[in-house]
C-alpha cells in the first residue's frame, strides 16, 4: 500500500503545471514584460550608482530564473531616482562588455538598434573555453527619472535544445513600457 501512495503522490505531482512556464511576466512597476523559462524571482532592490557626495541616485533590482549549472535567465532595471542625462550609446556598450568581464567571458558580437522605439543593443557573448555563453539586450530609457534594462540569458553545455529555444525566446520576447 505504501508503494501505491508513493506512485500515486508522485503521479500527481507530475501533473502540476511549472510555474508560469511559457506565460509573459509582466512588471508594472519596473516597466518591462518578458516570457522567463519559468517563474522568476525578484531580488530586492539595492542602491547601484552614486552621485560625487556619495548618495545614491539609482536602484538595481534583479528578476531570474535559473536551472543551476545548465542555464539563468535574468533582466536587471537599473532605475534612477533624480534627473539625468544618460549617454546612451556609451552606456549600451558599456554595459554588454562589463557583463561579459564579471561572467568570464567575452563579447563575440554586439549590434546597436532599437527596442520598442527605445536604444538598444543587442549581444551575444561567451567564455574562452566555450563552456557556456548566451545572448542579451541592453536598453535605455530616457526619460525624466531614466531606466537601464539588461535582459541575458546564459546556458552551459547541459542545457537540451529547447532550453535554448526557451532562452532565446525569453531574450526575443523582451519589451520595455
Amino acid at each position: 500500500m505504501r508503494v501505491s501512495l508513493a506512485i500515486l503522490a508522485g503521479l500527481c505531482l507530475s501533473l502540476l503545471p511549472l510555474a508560469a512556464s511559457g506565460e509573459t511576466y509582466t512588471s508594472d512597476q519596473y516597466g518591462f514584460s518578458a516570457e522567463f523559462p519559468a517563474e522568476p524571482v525578484a531580488g530586492k532592490p539595492q542602491g547601484a550608482e552614486t552621485d560625487a557626495k556619495g548618495k545614491f541616485i539609482s536602484n538595481s533590482v534583479m528578476f531570474k530564473t535559473q536551472v543551476m549549472g545548465v542555464y539563468t535567465a535574468m533582466v536587471t532595471v537599473e532605475s534612477y531616482t533624480v534627473p539625468m542625462n544618460i549617454n546612451s550609446s556609451s552606456r549600451l556598450q558599456m554595459m554588454a562588455q562589463i557583463f561579459a568581464a564579471d561572467y568570464g567571458g567575452r563579447v563575440t558580437s554586439s549590434t546597436p538598434g532599437k527596442l520598442d522605439g527605445h536604444r538598444a543593443r543587442f549581444f551575444s557573448y561567451e567564455k574562452p573555453d566555450h563552456s557556456s555563453g548566451g545572448n542579451g539586450v541592453v536598453v535605455v530609457v530616457q526619460d525624466k527619472l531614466p531606466r537601464a534594462y539588461m535582459a541575458v540569458s546564459m546556458h552551459t553545455s547541459l542545457a537540451s535544445e529547447g532550453d535554448i529555444a526557451a532562452l532565446d525566446k525569453f531574450v526575443a520576447s523582451f519589451h520595455v513600457k
